[in-house]
């Protein structure tokens, strides 16, 4: 299974994770689960539940001129949270 690295960022705070999955969508459980609670420090308990309602929702887009390398906004409460998916090894 291919290695992925996922950059979350949010209210100019970011956090970095990696997992070994089939496809990059199945994200949640791979580095939301583990993040620690302090890792991104605007995302309230609350905001991160809200985070884990929408997670699935919508689609990843294809980042331009880059392989292997996706994103996903994800509007919390009217900030924008920003996932990154990068295939890193085959």
């Amino acid at each position: 299974m291919p290695l992925y690295t996922y950059i979350a960022a949010f209210k100019g705070a970011t956090y970095v994770a990696q997992d070994r999955k089939s496809n990059f969508r199945g994200f949640v459980t791979s580095w939301a689960s583990e993040m620690p609670n302090n890792a991104l420090p605007g995302l309230t308990p609350s905001l991160r539940k809200e985070l884990g309602e929408k997670a699935y929702r919508g689609e990843f887009l294809e980042v331009p001129n880059r392989k292997h390398v996706w994103r996903k906004a994800i509007d919390l409460s009217g900030e924008e949270f920003v996932l990154y998916a990068i295939q890193t090894e085959a």
